[in-house]
């Protein structure tokens, strides 16, 4: 029952989140591109778009949470996310920091001796961002929590999920 509970939560949550982000807008410009490197749970490429009323965001890369020698185990992971701005603040000459919530899906391919594992979860976010003015660098701070669903060789498990990433991205 309470697995049932869980999922139904999350269910209406991504029902709901459309119709309660419609009155922000995306932190990055309409149309722009960002590329970089993101470091954290998904350590590897970062990518950005914005898209004007919201952000679409992913990360590709090695997912250190789940890197085991004894018994081995190693996952690549993809993140894909989208992300509104709630609030700017302004520190006046340009420079000003959004403040971003959303919603983030990390999947992750966990490869150990004797298998794979695939995983996929739903998390909100916060975050914030800092674009240097008349350099095309934005510097970023993500964090995530939400439910974790693995399907393996023991069937589906759920649990709680976290994730974090602090990135650079090129914008273009």
């Amino acid at each position: 029952m309470r697995k049932k509970a869980i999922i139904l939560l999350v269910v209406a949550a991504l029902a709901i989140a459309p119709a309660a982000a419609a009155q922000y807008k995306g932190a990055t410009d309409e149309g722009s591109w960002g590329i970089g490197l993101n470091l954290g749970t998904n350590t590897g490429v970062a990518i950005k778009y914005g898209y004007g009323d919201f952000d679409i965001f992913g990360n590709v890369g090695f997912d250190f949470l789940n890197l085991k020698t004894d018994p081995f185990q190693f996952s690549l992971g993809v993140d894909v996310g989208l992300s509104y701005e709630v609030y700017d603040v302004d520190f006046g000459g340009g420079h000003h920091m959004p403040i971003t919530v959303g919603l983030l899906f990390p999947m992750g391919f966990i490869i150990t001796d004797n298998n794979l594992n695939f995983n996929l979860g739903v998390q909100a976010q916060a975050g914030i961002e800092y674009q240097i003015p008349d350099v095309p660098l934005a510097f970023y701070l993500r964090l995530g929590v939400g439910l974790d669903m693995l399907f393996g060789t023991s069937g589906i498990e759920l649990g709680p999920g976290f994730s974090g990433g602090l990135g650079i991205l090129y914008v273009f």
